[in-house]
């Protein structure tokens, strides 16, 4: 294979400091040799890396400038998405920068800004996702590589910072995922999945399967894979294959089941792919769940993000490198386990959070105006919420889901649903189970999911 070329590269200044990776920093080093082969290249990254070789372009060292002018790129100033129309990630910007490490890529998948590292687009990009009624045999998955099956488009919007993605797979479910930036960390996106049935028969077996070919620098086709969490109940089967089958009603093999983690299996051309078990779907009801999808500098902040939005399943993917030389050299750098115990110079992740009932629902005054007072039995016989001493709000119901407030008027949302407050004199009440069905409602599903 020919080399790619030599060259001494810069300091990275990160925000106003200088980051010195593993035991070398980057300035001032000699030119780093890869010493060690790894594990054989899956095949179908071969041609990803023939064409990473054939390209004499070589990744900067410093953060990208501002999200190029390609829809679907989307970015929180610390991780950026390449969000295609049919919900996975990784689509073509020929105006992005070339990313770090060896095979850098113009392409988006899945980008950690400060080291400008890419994990899911070098090579052949594999992330994507499936839906299947196991009890009926329907199903579809959605992939920028690694197939297409059984899913149409319906619409896509994106900001610079924000992607909704709705399809259908078949005439059996609509999927919607909209990836937001998290609140709690700079090191997450959420994706927020809400999977419909709008067919007419009840699914008794609703599967989810997201799946991700990680692909870390610095020796990209080459890294280290964790898994925690896999013993969840909602969790089928886990899997370092990043090149399964999306479709969840394929046969997958799955690492040793009853075992909750797995710690730095590697280093390999190695993935992320979970096999979710979601139970029953009635026709016209949604079911809705998070993942996660980010990357930090090291494993301490990976996993304090991971901690700080609940996520207790989720994987890691980290570089086969030892510490030394330019981990963000486009030739590499020696391979060794530093990258996989530390999680330096970047640790991409998945996290996934389970759907959550609704267990508690009070009825309080709207959080938006800190003036309001709540007033009991004002009228005598219901209870308002008193603004600056004269206007009155009808009082609203409040549930905390992923540990964000989420409130509905209260009032009576119909024969399907019910009454959500009992407003009466006296202390008022809110029905949990009316604002259970309220989620699961095509009209109000994605209100629940804040």
């Amino acid at each position: 294979m020919r080399p790619f070329p030599k060259f001494r590269s810069p300091l990275l200044a990160v925000l106003a400091g200088t980051l010195t990776l593993g035991t070398a920093s980057l300035a001032g080093e000699p030119e780093p040799v890869l010493t060690k082969a790894g594990t054989p290249i899956h095949p179908a990254n071969v041609e990803g890396l023939r064409r990473a070789e054939a390209d004499a372009a070589v990744a900067a060292y410093i953060p990208p400038p501002p999200p190029p002018s390609c829809p679907g790129v989307i970015d929180n100033g610390t991780v950026r998405l390449g969000v295609a129309s049919a919900g996975h990630l990784t689509v073509t910007c020929t105006t992005s920068t070339l990313s770090s490490g060896t095979s850098g890529t113009t392409d988006v998948g899945l980008r950690y800004l400060p080291t400008n590292a890419e994990a899911a687009a070098p090579g052949t990009p594999c992330e994507g996702w499936g839906v299947a009624s196991a009890d009926l045999g329907i199903t579809g998955h959605t992939s920028a590589g690694c197939g297409v099956a059984n899913v149409t488009v319906e619409s896509f919007t994106a900001t610079t910072t924000t992607a909704t993605s709705v399809v259908r797979v078949g005439t059996t479910f609509r999927v919607t995922h909209r990836y937001v930036p998290s609140p709690a960390t700079p090191f997450l996106y959420q994706v927020d999945v809400l999977i419909e049935n709008t067919g007419t028969v009840p699914v008794a077996d609703l599967r989810y399967t997201r799946g991700i070919d990680y692909d870390v620098l610095p020796n990209t086709f080459s890294e280290f894979v964790s898994f925690a969490g896999a013993t969840a109940p909602s969790v089928l089967g886990v899997a370092s294959n990043g090149f399964a089958s999306l479709d969840p009603l394929a046969v997958h093999t799955t690492l040793p089941t009853g075992t909750p983690s797995f710690t730095d299996l590697g280093p390999g051309d190695v993935g992320s792919h979970f096999d979710f078990q979601l139970g029953a779907l009635a026709p016209g009801r949604v079911r809705s769940f998070r993942l996660y999808y980010g990357a930090a500098g090291n494993q301490p902040a990976a996993l304090g993000a991971l901690a700080a939005v609940g996520a207790g399943t989720y994987s890691l993917g980290q570089g086969n490198w030892n510490g030394t030389g330019n981990p963000l050299a486009a030739t590499g750098a020696p391979a060794g386990t530093f990258g996989a115990l530390t999680g330096q110079p970047t640790t991409f992740m998945f996290g996934y959070l389970p759907p959550q009932p609704v267990t508690s629902c009070t009825v309080e005054c709207r959080s938006f105006n800190p003036n309001e007072i709540y007033t009991v039995d004002l009228l005598g016989t219901q209870d308002i919420c008193l603004a600056n001493g004269s206007s009155y709000i009808v009082p609203v119901g409040v549930l905390y889901r992923y540990g964000q407030r989420i409130q509905f008027n209260c009032g009576n949302y119909g024969a399907s649903f019910g009454t959500l407050c009992n407003v009466v004199p006296g202390p008022d009440s809110c029905n949990a189970a009316v604002y259970d069905a309220i989620c699961s409602s095509p009209v109000y599903a994605q209100s629940c999911l804040p």
